[in-house]
């Protein structure tokens, strides 16, 4: 007991000694170009630290902390994500249940490119595997593949996953049914929503699942017949109006609350706020 309180004020007293060196090197240089080092890899890091991988952790966790502080807003993020997201990697394999590097990563990456949230994904992964009951890293996980990567049935998948755990919203569930049709996988949005609305006893949700549920049939009948349509021709129409009157006497006309956007050979059914700009609707 005693040793451990030792180790634990020796350690406290080290990481401080590391922030007061860049504290007292940033008020040196107040104007200077930060950079940030790509860290070694974790696994350098385990056969060298031994025990002391939670102070290597802790201490590169500073190191980042300074360079997010000092640097400068017109800094291009090209030249300074990919050591950034390397660093919170390297940090969070060393020490996996340090929760703090989770929240900064989320903060700082994300928004610098697709790739950056590629790399916030693979840390999550890890936060995910030391706290797999923690929905607020579940939550950042799932957001950052439609948000950030625009990779919806990813996320859709991760807050299906999500969803599963005892204490999960039912957000959870809501995101992986709307983000599977947004993906083109719209037969399992649907089934999601079905689920949904058994385990619900709320009569104004459920009103809105059955709702939802319904313009999810509707876009199901139109993907119904672009696969009949596919399998008579040999290839995907050009457009919806193809459908009609062969296959389809009319294209539904969906509500606001949703929109269907054809890419062929993909239908997708999304949000009209969610609209992604590539793609356009095609009737």
């Amino acid at each position: 007991m005693k040793f451990a309180i030792v180790r634990t004020i020796f350690l406290a007293g080290l990481i401080l000694l590391y922030g007061l060196v860049f504290s007292i090197q940033e008020q040196k240089n107040p104007d200077r170009d930060l950079s940030l080092d790509v860290a070694l890899p974790a696994t350098f890091h385990k056969i060298t630290a031994g025990y002391l991988k939670q102070l290597v952790a802790e201490m590169l966790f500073v190191k980042v902390s300074v360079f997010i502080g000092g640097v400068q807003p017109s800094t291009p993020p090209s030249r300074y994500a990919e050591a950034l997201g390397n660093n919170f990697e390297v940090m969070t394999q060393l020490y996996p249940r340090f929760i703090a590097p989770y929240y900064f990563c989320q903060a700082f990456l994300p928004h610098l490119s697709s790739e950056a949230a590629a790399n916030a994904n693979r840390v999550f992964e890890t936060g995910i595997a030391a706290y797999p009951d923690d929905l607020i890293l579940r939550f950042f996980h799932g957001t950052n593949f439609f948000l950030a990567m625009n990779e919806p049935l990813k996320g859709a998948k991760a807050f299906a996953e999500a969803a599963k755990l005892p204490n999960a919203p039912p957000l959870f569930a809501h995101l992986a049914a709307l983000l599977s049709a947004k993906g083109g996988d719209i037969s399992a949005g649907l089934l999601s929503l079905k689920i949904m609305l058994e385990s619900e006893e709320d009569e104004t949700v459920r009103a809105r699942y059955q709702e939802e549920i319904y313009i999810f049939e509707q876009a199901m009948a139109v993907n119904q017949a672009l696969n009949a349509y596919t399998n008579k021709y040999g290839v995907s129409p050009a457009s919806l109006d193809k459908l009609v009157p062969e296959f389809l006497p009319q294209i539904p006309v969906i509500k606001d609350s949703f929109i269907l956007i054809y890419d062929p050979p993909t239908l997708h059914l999304l949000r009209p706020e969610k609209r992604s700009h590539a793609a356009s609707p095609r009737k």
